[in-house]
């Protein structure tokens, strides 16, 4: 079907049209409530996600049969990349990511309209007003500047296919999930800034919010555990944090979300807390913005940021200024309305606020720092791991600490089991860092390299050949004192189209320990480079991401049972 394309763009530009329709009636509604009835805001929005849902999956359909007269599927697939990274090339750079987390915005904006009933009328309406302005924005922004459906005349005969960096199921699913984190705090956000804008808050609202913060929190920690995972077991350095601006752009929200989790529930309970739910839900999502700026911009340098566009910096920073600055305007001119109601807080709760919201200013502080060094002309600087792990060690134990002295006296087992995550996941960073044995040299087939107690005999060196790639694959035998431990299978690969080598690591592991292992360069003659690595207690760092993950949500079904009874 030669008019797929055409047919994605125009759908994306009714849902543009529809957007901005819906939002220019809830403006005039709140100048004039007589205009209210103008439109449906429920149907207009499952229209507007219909309308985007039809793009993204027509542009999808375009990666999989392989249309390279699309300039986006030429720059990103290639014929011989399996389905399952077809659909992830689709994401794999800066077009696909918006259109990714547009999808993301409008599906939340749905689920919203259709699972919200009881909430106040005249909010509803606005909330989902407020989300089409931001909806709109992006894809004016995209029909402008960032066009996935743009022609290629005349049409490439191949793909220049995804980066091989990106060749990992891994990052197949994490920008989905953190996309969804994100969106979920833009609909925070919209909810909060209805309530700001009808002089309204109350307990009722926060617990509104805390309902659809909770699984946006729960996707953007399953995005970060995941991406700690991919970074681990893809770029060979052994470590699963690299302080890298990218990572930080993901954290950073996280922080704020996890203090405003805190903040509403004690709104929930007593409608209390109202400047602190209030400015931790603008922050987050003005973050969540910071983070696509970040990653979709090229103003940083970061090895994650794979869709680099200095060109489209300038709009992108536009765009970002008038969504966080509209936001802001809003909480100073209308803060003060209402009610206000005070209510006793906890110093361990108060305090466990303070410095996640410290941690967050600490972070940002780091990774924007270089950028405003490189802007004023003083040349180029970089703030890595040393200054991350230094300045905010005493926060972390601080934090523990505060927590175990506030949190566990609770009777709630949903609290316990996500404090419990906390402490495995700290638990998991110290164990790594403290337990971690590593060694560098040749090696040749049949010798043994000894580290930390076991030792690792390179058996054999394979060549393969894959659909998009050929690659040498070593096996590598682990035993400790004479019995198999475990079997590694570290690999140097040589994508052909990109003419890009990658070195993929071997890893094994228990509950305790993992092996890994970095095939290099060839030395000689059935010789190679290689790295190991024993490290203890990693694992359990993203088991602790899971288990914070089942207790937040775990929350919701005890409150709703202690409702019941």
């Amino acid at each position: 079907m030669l008019w797929l394309p055409e047919l994605g763009f125009i759908a994306l530009l009714l849902a543009c049209t529809a957007s901005l329709l819906l939002a220019g009636i809830t403006l005039l509604t709140l100048m004039d409530r007589r205009w209210g009835g103008l439109l449906p805001t429920r149907g207009w929005s499952l229209s507007i996600f219909v309308l985007i849902a039809l793009s993204f999956a027509i542009l999808l359909q375009l990666f999989l049969r392989n249309d390279f007269s699309v300039m986006y599927v030429a720059q990103h697939g290639h014929s011989q990349l399996p389905p399952l990274m077809k659909a992830g090339a689709l994401w794999g750079g800066h077009e696909g990511s918006l259109l990714l987390w547009l999808l993301c915005l409008a599906g939340w904006s749905a689920c919203f309209a259709l699972f919200s009933p009881k909430l106040e009328r005249s909010l509803q309406p606005l909330t989902l007003g407020i989300l089409a302005l931001i909806v709109g924005c992006f894809l004016l922004f995209i029909l402008c500047f960032s066009d996935p459906f743009a022609r290629l005349f005349p049409a490439a005969l191949q793909g220049r296919d995804l980066n091989p960096m990106l060749q990992h199921i891994g990052l197949i699913l994490h920008p989905p999930l953190l996309y969804l984190g994100y969106a979920g705090f833009a609909t925070c956000c919209a909810l909060m800034l209805a309530a700001l804008l009808r002089g309204e808050f109350s307990a009722e609202i926060a617990g509104q919010c805390l309902r659809w913060a909770k699984p946006a929190w729960c996707f953007l920690t399953a995005g970060i555990i995941l991406g700690s995972w991919w970074a681990y077991s893809e770029l060979g350095w052994g470590g699963w944090w690299f302080w890298d601006p990218v990572e930080n752009a993901s954290l950073l929200p996280w922080l704020t979300a996890t203090a405003l989790l805190h903040s509403l529930a004690i709104g929930q309970r007593t409608g209390g807390l109202r400047h602190w739910s209030l400015l931790l839900t603008l922050g987050t999502f003005v973050l969540s913005l910071l983070g696509t700026l970040i990653v979709r911009s090229g103003i940083l340098v970061s090895v994650h940021a794979f869709a680099l566009d200095e060109q489209r910096a300038l709009p992108l920073f536009i765009l970002f200024t008038f969504l966080s600055g509209s936001s802001f305007l809003i909480y100073a001119l209308r803060a003060n309305r209402g009610k206000a109601v005070t209510s006793p807080v906890k110093p361990a709760l108060l305090g466990a606020l303070l410095l996640l919201s410290s941690a967050a200013l600490i972070v940002l502080v780091g990774t924007l720092y270089p950028m405003f060094y490189r802007m004023m002309g003083w040349g180029q600087i970089s703030v890595g791991a040393p200054y991350f792990n230094l300045v905010l060690l005493p926060f972390g134990l601080l934090g523990l600490v505060l927590m175990c002295y506030g949190g566990f006296r609770r009777r709630r087992y949903a609290q316990w089991i996500a404090h419990a995550g906390v402490l495995l996941t700290a638990l998991g960073i110290a164990s790594s860092a403290l337990q971690r044995h590593e060694i560098s040299l040749n090696v040749t087939v049949g010798e043994t390299v000894s580290l930390a107690g076991y030792q690792f005999t390179l058996r054999s060196v394979d060549l393969q050949a894959q659909a998009n790639f050929t690659s040498e694959q070593a096996m590598i035998e682990v035993t400790q004192q004479g019995k198999p431990v475990a079997q590694l299978t570290p690999e140097r690969r040589f994508y052909t189209a990109r003419r890009q080598q990658m070195f993929e690591p071997g890893i094994d592991w228990n509950a305790f320990h993992d092996w890994y292992v970095v095939m290099g360069e060839k030395s000689g003659e059935q010789r190679y480079a290689m790295r190991f690595y024993v490290q203890t207690g990693i694992r359990w760092i993203w088991w602790g991401g899971a288990l914070m993950m089942i207790g937040v949500l775990a929350t919701g079904w005890q409150r709703r049972q202690a409702c019941v009874g």
